[in-house]
């Protein structure tokens, strides 16, 4: 790299760093959970996030009664927060946790919170980037806090080059980066040991999909097969995914949020329901494939089908006393 372009890269830096700090400067971290990230980043360009967390609250404690209670509030308080953060900065993304759900509650007040996230590296201006970078906000009894860890460890594949971080890491050691008392995703720009090498996706071939579209809900729930190496597929826009694995075979359920289409008449109503799919399906069930997108048709008899057999039969029965009163 030129030394104007170090000069610019290092400007642009500051300038971010400023930016990450006038937002959170009013918080307070939130002091509700001790907790610690591992994110472990793989060749493929996901990312396997662990948080081991423990409830050191007080008050908190005295609110949960039992263990289903304990699971709730780290989902709430921890995973939905973290993926709500994460959103707001890049939206095109998929998370896949075990059929059990991402938390596993450990005993002695802790709990592990586990999931995969695609992507968790892009192609930017400076190599492989981490678009989530950024202040981490924690929202609870209606209050907003920085989103404090007591340490953040990201672990990089083998041979790859750190270009930048910010800020840095209070400790590194060959592909390990540890962050201390971190209320940040940290920013952080890769290359892989090949300078044309990037980011490959997962080696993942796609099956067969099913999909159901519930007008009560306004979501398509879905079931799609796989036959996959190492990693997960990567399917934009699905959410609440969930996974199982048998041999190579990878099977995910969840489900997306459509386009819609709804046309009503006097004895018919109809939901058109559109979803986009980023790979092609070689079976699809329950839809009609067209120009890289599924559309799932639903039919329902309207409320006044419904009720014309109950108006004609009481119309019948008042036709047939009149008669009778008549003689």
């Amino acid at each position: 790299m030129s030394s104007k372009g170090k000069t610019a890269l290092i400007l642009a830096l500051v300038l971010l760093g400023t930016a990450w700090v006038q937002p959170v400067s009013g918080k307070s971290g939130q002091d509700i959970f001790d907790a610690v990230m591992l994110i472990q980043v793989d060749p493929s360009g996901g990312a396997h996030f662990e948080i081991s967390a423990r409830l050191i609250n007080p008050a908190y404690r005295e609110l949960v009664k039992n263990e289903t209670d304990f699971t709730k509030l780290v989902e709430d308080l921890i995973y939905r927060n973290l993926l709500e953060d994460f959103r707001e900065r890049y939206e095109n993304f998929t998370v896949y946790i075990s059929p059990s759900g991402p938390v596993e509650v450990t005993g002695n007040w802790s709990a592990r919170i586990s999931f995969y996230l695609v992507p968790f590296l892009v192609r930017g201006k400076q190599g492989l980037e981490c678009p989530y970078s950024g202040p981490l906000d924690f929202v609870a009894g209606g209050k907003v806090y920085s989103f404090l860890f007591r340490r953040i460890i990201i672990v990089l594949p083998e041979n790859w080059t750190v270009a930048y971080t910010f800020p840095s890491p209070a400790d590194r050691a060959e592909n390990v980066l540890i962050w201390e008392r971190a209320d940040y995703l940290p920013m952080i720009g890769l290359s892989a040991e090949n300078p044309g090498e990037s980011v490959s996706p997962a080696p993942c071939k796609p099956l067969r999909i099913e999909l159901h579209y519930s007008p009560e809900e306004g979501k398509v729930f879905f079931n799609a097969t796989y036959l996959c190496g190492k990693g997960l597929p990567s399917l934009p826009g699905a959410r609440n995914v969930t996974y199982t694995r048998r041999g190579n075979v990878t099977e995910l359920h969840g489900y997306f949020v459509p386009r819609l289409e709804y046309h009503e008449g006097l004895f018919r109503r109809e939901w058109k329901a559109k979803v986009n799919l980023s790979e092609r399906f070689p079976q699809v069930v329950g839809g009609s494939e067209k120009n890289g997108s599924v559309e799932i048709t639903v039919e329902e008899s309207s409320s006044l089908w419904i009720a014309l057999p109950v108006v004609l039969g009481g119309l019948i029965t008042v036709i047939i006393a009149l008669r009778r009163w008549r003689k």
